[in-house]
């Protein structure tokens, strides 16, 4: 029984990478039962004849695995019966049928233009030898021409919707392309431009750091500087990484990223967020971010892609928002940054003051720093909504979060 299901199952296989579907299945056996049931009400005077109709038959079962050969053997045995001197027998008219609708699908060479005329010129010459008048079987010589343009059709059809996926893995492979190309200039300009930049501040500020001598107030603030100038220039060298084609964690990539998959969500976030408090104090805002984590201290820290990624996601907005904050925020306000993680969900809940006066109005303004973290979210099923409401700017982000178990 196994060794017949698996014959069955590489006999469907076969038959579905030919692609042959349901409706010639249904055609091919009607055919050969109408084939047969004419041999039960009409049996052959001749032995041969009564061969050749059951390897026709035979040929056309096995037809929808090899379309043209089997074609071919169904007109041989058709024009064999109709060389005998046997007028009774089946008519295989129905086999015929199926054969030239077949050549007219799958033939792709020319010669296979011959064989309608050449079987309606055979049923002539039967038709002459009993002495039947033309006009009773003129309608069946045109039905052999009439199918195989029915078979031609059907593969000028295949053949345009073949051309159609064609264009469209065309397309597809040409943005990928040009999605490349993109990549690779905007690596380029980055190298260049920031990080040549980013190069250039940090060897001047280890150098000024240097020189502060005694000065522990401005010894620190090169210190910070230089400390954030390398951590950038880290993640650049990390964005530079990957839209060169290479994995963001590599020995290119910054600190902060290897460091992170060596530690857990909770460190990472709280890393991050007495990072951000410490930042935005320097510039005189008052304010707090807490994180409230309810999942077990002791789960594992290891996690599959899909939640690194997400957890990566919500370290990535809270760094964009430290950075709006100090820029657009009021440091005589108050500001509020709060992170949960709960077992079905990740969220994020910022609000500040909206400041009259940019604290850096030279900043350049593309509008698209939190746009992209809204997409990266919404990506990843989850969702980032904002309001300004008397001054006030409210943020709330969330993400699926389902992490994995021990």
């Amino acid at each position: 029984m196994a060794d017949a299901a698996g014959l069955i199952r590489r006999a469907g296989a076969r038959v579905r990478a030919t692609g042959v579907g349901p409706v010639m299945w249904c055609v091919v056996l009607l055919s050969a039962g109408l084939t047969v049931l004419e041999m039960v009400e009409y049996p052959a005077q001749l032995v041969a004849t009564t061969v050749l109709t059951v390897i026709h038959i035979l040929c056309l079962l096995v037809l929808p695995f090899h379309p043209l050969p089997m074609s071919m053997a169904v007109a041989v045995t058709y024009v064999g019966c109709a060389f005998l001197p046997d007028m009774s027998g089946a008519s295989l008219f129905y086999g015929m049928w199926v054969a030239l609708a077949a050549v007219g699908r799958y033939g792709r060479s020319r010669w296979w233009w011959l064989m309608p005329p050449l079987i309606a010129a055979v049923r002539w010459m039967v038709a002459a030898r009993a002495g039947v008048p033309f006009g009773d079987y003129v309608i069946l010589l045109v039905s052999f021409f009439v199918v195989y343009a029915f078979g031609r059709a059907m593969s000028w059809r295949a053949t345009a919707i073949q051309a159609e996926q064609d264009r469209l893995r065309y397309e597809r492979e040409r943005d990928r392309v040009e999605a490349m190309r993109r990549d690779a200039r905007a690596a380029s300009r980055i190298h260049d431009a920031v990080t040549n930049n980013l190069t250039y501040m940090a060897m001047r500020l280890d150098y000024e750091r240097s020189r502060s001598g005694n000065d522990e107030q401005h010894a620190a603030l090169f210190d910070d500087l230089y400390s954030r100038t390398i951590d950038t220039l880290g993640e650049v060298r990390t964005v530079i990484s990957m839209l060169d084609g290479n994995d963001g964690n590599t020995e290119t990539g910054s600190s902060t990223a290897t460091s992170s998959s060596c530690t857990s969500f909770p460190e990472h976030a709280r890393d991050v967020l007495d990072h951000g408090d410490r930042y935005l104090s320097q510039f005189g805002f008052v304010g707090d971010s807490t994180l409230i984590d309810n999942l077990p201290t002791d789960r594992s820290t290891d996690a599959d892609d899909v939640t690194r990624e997400r957890e990566s996601a919500v370290i990535d907005l809270l760094r964009e928002l430290y950075t709006n904050i100090a820029v657009h925020g009021a440091p005589s306000g108050e500001y509020r940054v709060v992170v949960r993680r709960n077992r079905d969900v990740l969220s994020i809940d910022q609000v500040n003051d909206i400041a009259e006066h940019s604290l850096l109005p030279d900043k350049p303004h593309s509008g698209k720093g939190l746009s992209l973290h809204c997409t990266c979210f919404a990506a990843l099923g989850g969702s980032v909504s904002t309001s300004a409401e008397d001054g006030t700017w409210i943020l709330h982000a969330t993400l699926p979060y389902i992490p994995s178990p021990e």
